[in-house]
């Protein structure tokens, strides 16, 4: 006992935690031996709150220490596996009013895991609405059969799924769906642990959204609602060094809206305004999901093709100066007939290190299209701008 109390008052002046155990030797099975069989229960029980309290306050640091999204989901999963009864899991996050996958871990990450949860019905409403969590028995109900971990010995569902919410302000900022086994610990007491580790999370997870919607209002134009001239310049970069890493080709569009000037002065800015809208969305709506445009200036986009050589990106510009070409841009019910010119250049056309280098030949091969009437579209090739043709149309089109 004297060892013990030794620890103790040391404990009091000390944060370090000792893996030495408090526990007492039994050497009898009388009354003396229950009651030390008892004291180091008790003593295993102060052991393990530590050891959570530790722990616990590591997290909270790591997680006050970052704001970043991705950081803070995968940190707050991670947690929520290690202590408590979880084998795997997911955790979702409120992004524009949808519950958006943040982090998955233990499971099968292919395409079965769905981005986005249905939350107007089903268990997922129940557990939003009522706050409180959600067990599924996996031998009575398949709804989530997609929560599943392959092995080398097949693929295999956790017994019990419970949906937890995270409550931060009264609204429910996210969700993790943690696949749980058979445990000793009682139902009532594995879910009490999962709230409160929910309480404390919630807040956390909250700050992140709330970040990472700030930094995409940041990143956005607010007129077009395209990728900024700044941030598109970092995608632009980011893909830039990934081509040169790997070798492989990357082309960008140079776009400048013809006569805006004209349009202005004629129509007036707001329709001008309505203008660079239109356009802008006709382009969004024609472009792959790993292709990137950014309003590059007043008039001007700039088009990101990632792994997308000259030729490739010549078709893509030229469909869409036809797109626009069609696409009539409207303003208190007048219609005003919309053409673009553009440049294009690609990475291995080029004898570059420098992602200005790309920028500044598709800006010349774009001001060669309105040098030779607008409404082109210009290659930059071997050096020079070379001037492709026009999409022919067809009799109906005509």
């Amino acid at each position: 006992m004297q060892r013990v109390n030794n620890h103790i008052s040391a404990a009091r002046f000390s944060r370090q935690s000792h893996t030495e155990t408090f526990e007492i030797e039994v050497k009898s099975s009388d009354m003396i031996g229950q009651v030390t069989m008892a004291f180091n229960t008790m003593a295993r029980t102060v052991e393990q709150r530590l050891h959570n309290e530790t722990r616990f306050r590591a997290l909270i640091s790591d997680l006050s220490a970052h704001v970043d999204l991705d950081h803070t989901a995968e940190i707050i999963l991670k947690y929520f596996i290690d202590a408590t009864c979880m084998t795997s899991g997911l955790l979702y996050g409120k992004i524009e009013e949808e519950m958006t996958l943040l982090s998955s871990k233990g499971l099968d990450t292919d395409d079965k895991l769905p981005r986005k949860l249905e939350s107007w019905q089903g268990p997922i409403a129940e557990t939003i609405q009522s706050g409180e969590p959600y067990t599924i028995d996996t031998t009575e109900n398949s709804c989530v059969d997609w929560v599943a971990t392959t092995t080398p010995f097949g693929s295999f569902r956790p017994r019990f799924i419970r949906i937890i919410p995270l409550i931060a302000e009264k609204s429910t900022v996210g969700l993790v769906i943690a696949a749980c086994s058979q445990s000793e610990v009682p139902e009532d007491t594995q879910l009490e642990t999962l709230k409160t580790y929910a309480s404390y999370m919630a807040p956390y997870l909250q700050n992140s959204l709330l970040h990472n919607k700030i930094q995409e209002m940041a990143s956005y134009d607010s007129l077009t609602h395209v990728l900024n001239r700044r941030f598109g310049l970092i995608r632009l970069q980011e893909e830039f060094s990934t081509a040169l890493r790997y070798g492989i080709d990357l082309s960008v569009i140079m776009i400048d809206i013809d006569k805006f000037k004209i349009i202005n002065d004629t129509h007036g800015h707001e329709a001008g305004d309505q203008v660079l809208k239109t356009v802008a969305s006709t382009i969004t709506l024609n472009l792959r999901n790993e292709e990137i445009i950014c309003r590059y200036g007043g008039e001007e986009f700039l088009i990101i093709l990632p792994m997308a050589n000259l030729n490739k990106a010549g078709f893509v510009a030229e469909r869409l100066r036809d797109l626009v070409e069609r696409q009539t841009s409207y303003y208190k019910d007048r219609g005003i007939p919309v053409t673009i010119s553009l440049g294009v250049s690609s990475l291995s056309s080029l004898v570059t290190q420098d992602r200005n280098d790309l920028i500044n030949t598709a800006d010349t091969a774009m001001y060669h299209s309105k040098n030779m009437g607008r409404n082109q579209v210009t290659i930059f090739r071997n050096n020079e701008a070379v001037l492709l043709p026009k999409k022919k149309k067809t009799v109906s089109e005509v």
